[in-house]
Formats: structure tokens, C-alpha cells, sequence
């Protein structure tokens, strides 16, 4: 069932091989974690590449003031992708928290590779992927110029915003739980 969701979610962006599918369902495995589990921590390497089959996850790093900043959410049917992920070295630069108990895929680094190797559709699936999560980066940069007023209506269309709590979507948008308490009072 797990992998039908991840088989699903491949063949919205490209024609997927039999070979590849099975390589899918042979290398991937199921992972449940509770709420509040540290999925991969700031300075980690990290080994292996997740989808999130069910949950919610959020990516937050702490300023040099110690304030926690969320940079990124993930919901069901997305690749959870840790920040630094494109560079050599696969440290995290940030942390990544479960929202939710979280039903997730894991495949390694190491699988990951050889289906480049193996697969042409990998190629395909990376960069769209790749281009998601830069969009996904860019929502967020979008929101944060705008006033306050009108960056949580627009957040609240782009993410699951009543699965969130209060100050992870003030940590995200830049402004103070109470400003943004105040903000959801009005509407």
C-alpha cells in the first residue's frame, strides 16, 4: 500500500520502466514515527531520502539569537528533501521535526545513486523534484515580503495551515505568535 502512494506520485511526473518499479518496491522501506521525532538533525549526515506517505514535518533552524526559524513544511505525497541536500557532503543544515505521527518511505543514498546509474526515468524524477522544492522555496521567500495581514491568508491556501500550530506558521512567516494570533482573531 505504502508504495502505491510513492508509485503514484513518480508516474504523475514521468512514464515509469517495470524495472524501475521494482526496484522501487525492493529498496524502499516503511518507516512510522511518532510526533516530535527528530527526523535528521543540524551538522548530520544523512544516508537516506524520505517520502512522506502520511504526517506532517516541518525544517527549523535556531539564529544566532536562539529563535527558531521554519523554513520548510512537508505534507503527504512530497519528498522530504534536507537542506544541503545537493551538496557533496549530505549534511543537513537544518533540523527536521515530525508534526504528526509520520508514515514515510526511506530509500538510501546509496540506492539512490545506482538508479541513477540504472534508470533513466531518475534523471527525470530529480529534476522535477528538484524544481518543486525550489517553488516550494520561493512560495516562502513570496510570503515573507508581504505584510503580515496578507502573508497568513496566502499561507493558509498554500499549506494545511489548520494541521500547524500557531508559531511554527509565525516562525515561518517571520512575525510574532501574538501578531499572528491577533491576525486569525480578525478573520
Amino acid at each position: 500500500m505504502a508504495i502505491k502512494k510513492l508509485h503514484a506520485y513518480f508516474s504523475n511526473m514521468t512514464v515509469l520502466s517495470e524495472a524501475f518499479t521494482s526496484f522501487l518496491q525492493h529498496k524502499t522501506r516503511p518507516i512510522h514515527y511518532r510526533k516530535g521525532h527528530l527526523l535528521i538533525r543540524a551538522g548530520d549526515r544523512f544516508n537516506q531520502t524520505w517520502f512522506m506517505n502520511a504526517g506532517l514535518a516541518k525544517s527549523r533552524y535556531f539564529d544566532e539569537a536562539g529563535k527558531q526559524v521554519v523554513t520548510r513544511f512537508w505534507k503527504e505525497n512530497e519528498i522530504v528533501i534536507p537542506k544541503g541536500a545537493f551538496m557533496e557532503n549530505m549534511v543537513s543544515l537544518e533540523d527536521i521535526v515530525l508534526l504528526e505521527d509520520s508514515k514515510l518511505l526511506a530509500i538510501s543514498n546509496k540506492e539512490v545513486e545506482f538508479a541513477y546509474q540504472a534508470f533513466v526515468e531518475t534523471h527525470v524524477l530529480s529534476r522535477k523534484i528538484h524544481f518543486q522544492d525550489s517553488r516550494k522555496q520561493y512560495q516562502r521567500a513570496s510570503l515573507l515580503v508581504l505584510p503580515a495581514i496578507r502573508a497568513y491568508p496566502e499561507f493558509c491556501r498554500l499549506f494545511p495551515c489548520n494541521r500547524i500550530l500557531l508559531q511554527d506558521i509565525a516562525y515561518f512567516l517571520n512575525i510574532r505568535p501574538y501578531t499572528l494570533s491577533r491576525i486569525r482573531a480578525k478573520r
